[in-house]
């Protein structure tokens, strides 16, 4: 249940960015479908990998051109801080 109250504490932080959220058994995956967003979130990545919340990220875009990225979540408190900071 812990991991259920940090996704919905990430879908509040998200909540003016257009995304789907998925939590898998190891990685987390986030898709936009606004460019905008997706830009926005990849170039804040890097911070917050330097920041030791997550790693390993891995981008793809869709056929109805969403993009999609997958990712280890290191510390999901850490992450869900640094997102509603941005």
């Amino acid at each position: 249940m812990e991991s259920d109250d940090k996704i919905r504490k990430l879908k509040e932080a998200l909540k003016d960015r257009n995304c789907r959220i998925e939590k898998h058994s190891s990685v987390m995956e986030i898709t936009f479908t606004q460019k905008e967003d997706a830009g926005w979130f990849e170039n804040i990545f890097e911070d917050y990998q330097r920041e030791s919340a997550v790693s390993c990220l891995m981008s793809m875009r869709g056929p109805n051109a969403s993009q999609k990225f997958v990712f280890n979540v290191r510390d999901m408190d850490k992450f869900i801080d640094l997102i509603g900071k941005s």
